[in-house]
């Protein structure tokens, strides 16, 4: 490759990410919960690839936290994107670093939250993060996904004792969701509004979604524009309507 060529490839490359697990989100830092991210429902990356991150996302991609306020920062969204390049770009090297970096002393015992944004965008990349997860049994593990089906066919068979899943209502998948046997959340317009439900609360801990009771409501983000077009529903609520539409 001719060298200009190797420069500007060089250039468009994001650099890996020094740690991969992080504290960012204020909520989680208070719990010591630590963090994966990538970017939420799709990025560009600088080569000019365009990457969908949340492939089941249906309403919430029009109310999504993680598409505004310090998601939007330049620093963070790139920090994003370097995740998100080394996953795709060297899985094998993104698995091995993420598997050396939890067997650091600190993380016994604690929690992760795989994706403070973004999803399981394929079932190569879950398949990785099953391996991950069996391979550090000591560390706690959740997630919340809107991936049903996938995790249907790859988790539920034989899951990891230490992983915990919530399926997020307000996805293309939620009449596959099972509020009786599933561990399941949904956001709703105000906290009244989940008390009235008579759903449990998240309003202490984000924990409280992954070991406490199930169902579990969280309200909805201080997000003017996300928070007109939710109205009065639930994100559940929501994403029915739009699939009583189609149908009809």
């Amino acid at each position: 490759m001719p060298a200009a060529q190797n420069a500007e490839l060089h250039a468009r490359t994001p650099a890996r990410p020094t740690r991969l697990l992080t504290r960012s989100n204020r909520r989680l830092a208070r719990e010591g919960t630590w963090t994966w991210t990538l970017p939420a429902l799709a990025a560009r990356l600088p080569d000019g690839r365009t990457v969908t991150t949340c492939p089941s996302a249906g309403v919430c991609a029009q109310a999504c936290y993680a598409r505004a306020g310090a998601y939007r920062f330049p620093a963070v969204r790139a920090a994003h994107i370097r995740n998100l390049a080394f996953v795709l770009d060297d899985p094998a090297g993104w698995e091995t670093a993420m598997r050396n970096e939890l067997r650091h002393p600190r993380f016994i015992g604690a929690y992760v939250r795989i994706h403070d944004s973004g999803d399981f965008f394929s079932d190569d990349y879950l398949a990785a993060w099953l391996r991950i997860v069996n391979a550090i049994p000591g560390t706690h593990f959740y997630c919340y996904t809107k991936e049903v089906l996938m995790f249907r066919r790859h988790v539920e068979p034989e899951p990891p004792a230490n992983l915990r899943w919530i399926y997020s209502l307000g996805g293309r998948h939620d009449q596959h969701i099972d509020l009786g046997l599933d561990r399941t959340a949904d956001v709703f317009p105000t906290e009244n509004a989940i008390t009235d439900a008579g759903w449990n609360w998240d309003h202490d801990s984000d924990l409280r979604a992954a070991y406490g009771p199930t169902p579990i409501g969280m309200a909805a983000r201080n997000i003017p524009q996300a928070k007109r077009r939710q109205g009065n529903r639930t994100f559940g609520e929501w994403q029915h309507e739009a699939r009583q539409r189609r149908s009809a």
